[in-house]
Formats: structure tokens, sequence, C-alpha cells
């Protein structure tokens, strides 16, 4: 689950009760019957408003800053944030990204170009080579796993404190449990990128196109998954501006998994070329035949042929 503050504004009414407005929600206002019951008023609201956001396919907008509010208020009004843990439907968000990309044209023309230049590449490829791109996508998978940080952390007068796979937790999970839940997640991500980079490696060196296609859909699967799981459980609001995602490592793993797919094209043209190499086109037994009949037709000798028929006709004289 992730946290995001909103910011609610109050007012007291006349019959004892409070008005509340929602500044990141333009037009949408509750009603607490006493001041104890503000807080749980507010983030029903809050949470109901989410879900029609999302059911409708909306982007839910950025919390607001308390300067921003603090200096739009009316007299009589007063401020407080309010915490709201959404619950992570994994399904839901998988489903909805899936379709957004199977949905955009200039994703489909964006993989139809990779796939044209990949192509293009595999012809220039000596033959021999063919799996040198598979094994460096590989080795560039496992140098980004275990040297990049997955993302990073602003703090004051600390300064940037970069968090990865392997580093970066082991203090702050000796005193927070969530901390220590999110290093395990981390180190067990980190297992499974080198696991499926190792494949990418493995399947080059032994020339396996089949091995090599599953750990590449393999690697794009839970390359998705990661992400999604890491945007929405990264905190939101104000926090969301100390914390920054290093796309430069999201990159360096596209460019391994393209790398991959060189091989995995290249392999696949090598074996297609060998298939034609090989191919001989069977002859047809009458033809085969026939070229016999023709032969022992020109063999024969004319001379011969006007002898024997001359012996004939003496025999038959006889």
């Amino acid at each position: 689950m992730s946290m995001t503050n909103y910011i609610i504004v109050m007012k007291a009414l006349e019959d004892g009760k409070f008005l509340i407005t929602f500044p990141d929600f333009e037009g949408l206002t509750a009603t607490a019957d006493s001041e104890e019951s503000i807080q749980s008023v507010a983030t029903e609201t809050i949470k109901t408003k989410l879900a029609e956001l999302k059911k409708d396919n909306l982007v839910i907008p950025e919390a607001k800053k308390m300067k921003d509010v603090s200096s739009t208020l009316n007299e009589g009004e007063f401020t407080t944030y309010i915490p709201v843990k959404e619950e992570f439907d994994f399904k839901t968000t998988v489903n909805s990204t899936m379709a957004n990309f199977k949905d955009k044209e200039s994703f489909k023309k964006g993989t139809e170009d990779l796939k044209n230049k990949a192509t293009e590449l595999t012809n220039n490829i000596p033959k021999g080579s063919e799996n040198i791109f598979g094994i460096i996508g590989g080795v560039i998978a496992i140098i980004n796993t275990f040297l990049v940080a997955v993302f990073s952390v602003k703090v004051p007068i600390f300064g940037s404190y970069s968090i990865g796979f392997f580093k970066g937790l082991g203090i702050l999970a000796d005193f927070s449990k969530e901390a220590k839940n999110a290093q395990a997640i981390l180190l067990f991500s980190g297992i499974l990128f080198i696991a499926f980079a190792g494949l990418l490696i493995y399947s080059s060196v032994i020339r396996n196109k089949n091995i090599l296609l599953y750990s590449i859909i393999g690697n794009v699967i839970f390359l998705i998954i990661f992400y999604i799981i890491l945007f929405v459980k990264l905190p939101g609001g104000e926090v969301s501006e100390y914390i920054s995602v290093s796309f430069f490592k999201i990159l360096l793993y596209l460019i391994s998994l393209a790398l991959a797919f060189v091989t995995y094209f290249a392999l696949n043209k090598s074996e297609e070329n060998e298939v034609v190499g090989t191919f001989e086109p069977l002859s047809n037994p009458q033809d085969n035949k026939k070229v016999e009949t023709n032969e022992t037709v020109e063999n024969v000798n004319p001379l011969e042929t006007s002898a024997n028929h001359g012996d004939d006709r003496n025999e038959e004289g006889l």
C-alpha cells in the first residue's frame, strides 16, 4: 500500500456540524457530524473518489502543498492532513497497463520499428558470432543489477542516499519493520534479475533460441511487474519530491533486452539459412525413367538395326 497525505479544508457550521472540502478534488465536499468524525468521514470520501477515478481510467491529481492551500483560505476555515492508504490492486493495474500498451499506435509502431532494425542488424552479423549480443546484454543486466541504484532519497542536510537491490536499507532495516520488508523485496528482486540475466548468457552461449526467447519474455514480464509495484509502493504527496527513481537503470535493462533480441533474430535467421542450404528438391521417378529410355534409344546403332532386320527376312525365306 502507498500512503498519500491529502489536505482538507474544514469550516464549522451553525448546527455544530463541519463542512469539509477537498482542494485536490474540485467540487468534492462532505459533512461531519462532529469534530471527532472529521478524519474518518474525510478518509472514506477520498477513498471513494479515488476508486471512481480508477474505475473511469481518469488521472488521479497530485496532492497539493499546504502553502498553496493556506494562501486561499477564507475566514473561519482551517486545514489538516488526511493520510490515505491505497490498496494495491495488482491484477487491475497490470491489465490496465497492458491494455494501454495495446491501444497505443505509437507503441505498436515502435515495436515494429525495433523488429525491423534488429532484422537489419542481423544481416550484417558475421556467421558464428550471432550469440555475442545476447552475452553482452546479459553482462550489462548483471552489472546494472549490482551497481546502479533502484531509486535515491534526498535527505536534508545529509544529501542524497542511494537505494539498490543489495545496498542502502541495511541500517534502516534495524529500526523499521517496513524498511526491513522493503529490503527483503529488493533482495529477492535483485536475485531474480541476476537469474534472468544469467539465463540470457547461458542460452546465448549454447545458441538455443527457444530458451533465449523464454528468458527474454520472463525478463520483460518481471521488469514490468517490479516497476509497477515500485511506483505504487513509493509514498506520494510532498514526500515524493525527495524520492527519484533511476530511469537510467530502466534504460540499461531495456538495452540488454534489445541486444538479446538481436541474438534471437540472428540465431533464427542462421537456422533458416541452414535449412534452405541443405534442402534438395526431389526428382520425379517418371522423368528418370524417360531419360534412361532416351539414352538407350540414342545408343542403338542404326546399321545394326538394319542388319538385324535383313537377317530376319532371310530366315523367313528359308
